[in-house]
């Protein structure tokens, strides 16, 4: 079922440690985790979806039993800072070999009507693997009685060019959105000059870094 994704994004620029607050904006640490993740996405040859603001990836993590197909629609900016956006996540019982493959699992769960009504790619059109992101992940879950959010450290290596880090917080329950503009604020006075703005997602910036001319001649992307 479609879920909608809530998160702030913020790129890491420092070579100093990574700190994990025991406290975040009255939410209690409590739980943390680490794993690696491998991110195949997929598109069309004009990259289709990344023109319509969304991206289809295939997820292997370690922590996982099981690869997971990801659809992530289009996003839009809340006045907290934050992302939000529909995202639909399906474990799968095998890892796609190609893009027919992918297509064939969109079919299998209804997604694929959804995917070329929401970019404007025709049924017909083939998807194929334009790229994988490697990424070593940790997790840390905090609560406020009902209200959870996860905080992430990603340490992002692209095919392309110098590796990212990239710190992440994520509303696990819609409740807890309100609470994103206090978390913004404690980030930002813990960290300060070491927190920036992140220009892109992860998917947009993989395009970016292996598709530079598209992005040059493309006004859509």
């Amino acid at each position: 079922m479609p879920r909608v994704e809530i998160e702030l994004q913020y790129l890491y620029r420092s070579s100093e440690p990574l700190l994990v607050p025991a406290e975040l904006a009255g939410f209690a640490l409590a739980g943390s985790t680490s794993f690696e993740i491998v991110d195949a996405y997929f598109d069309t040859a004009e990259l289709g979806l990344r023109r319509a603001g969304s991206s289809l990836r295939i997820r292997r993590q370690t922590s996982l039993p099981a690869p997971v197909l990801t659809w992530k629609g289009p996003s839009a900016r809340r006045p907290d800072g934050a992302k939000e956006r529909e995202e639909v996540e399906i474990p799968l019982d095998h890892v796609p070999p190609d893009g027919r493959d992918v297509a064939a699992q969109l079919e299998r769960f209804r997604l694929w009507e959804g995917v070329t009504a929401t970019t404007g790619v025709t049924p017909d059109t083939p998807l194929e693997g334009i790229g994988e992101l490697r990424n070593r992940r940790s997790a840390h879950l905090y609560v406020q009685g009902l209200h959870q959010l996860e905080l992430t450290w990603d340490r992002l290596t692209y095919p392309v060019g110098k590796p990212e880090v990239r710190l992440e917080v994520e509303v696990k329950r819609r409740g807890a959105s309100r609470h994103l503009a206090a978390v913004d604020r404690e980030l930002r006075a813990l960290y300060g000059k070491k927190l920036a703005p992140t220009p892109y997602g992860k998917s947009h910036e993989l395009a970016r870094r292996l598709y530079p001319e598209a992005f040059a001649t493309a006004t859509g992307l």
